[in-house]
């Protein structure tokens, strides 16, 4: 019994090194991330963030990035550029008043996100701090219409 114990353990150990291994490979390709608040001008627009990821070299073919969650909202990630990726995460949208998106819970702090990524087929992700806030976008409301 003491044998199969130790089997399991030494296994949960590997197991866990390596998707932290996968973690800090994943690491080592992003240089920051920023945010940008927006809001619409005109009824309907709503509201949310952008979220850049800048890299410091390309992604090898094995590794996609593939979703962030940030301050309680997730967003896919597409990519933009070589060494530029972006996310959007809708916050409100104000059609006839302002509704919140619905919001997922997670443990990271208000400059904290969570990059999700997969590398050889095996899903990994990484928290990373220092998330700087850029100035919020505020779009101007409709041109009047001429009469």
């Amino acid at each position: 019994m003491k044998i199969f114990v130790l089997i399991i353990v030494a296994f949960l150990n590997m197991n866990s090194c390596s998707s932290e291994k996968l973690s800090q490979e994943g690491k080592q390709y992003i240089e920051k991330i920023t945010y940008q608040n927006w809001v619409g001008g005109v009824k309907g627009a709503g509201g949310g963030t952008i979220l850049n990821i800048s890299l410091l070299k390309s992604l090898p073919s094995n590794i996609e990035l593939i979703k962030i969650q940030f301050q309680e909202r997730e967003g896919i990630i597409t990519k933009v550029e070589d060494l530029s990726y972006q996310a959007s995460i809708r916050r409100f949208d104000n059609m006839k008043e302002t509704v919140p998106t619905p919001t997922i819970i997670t443990d990271l702090k208000h400059n904290q996100a969570k990059v999700f990524f997969k590398i050889d087929g095996k899903e990994s992700s990484v928290i990373l701090d220092d998330v700087k806030e850029l100035p919020m976008l505020v779009y101007p409301s409709a041109k009047p219409r001429n009469n």
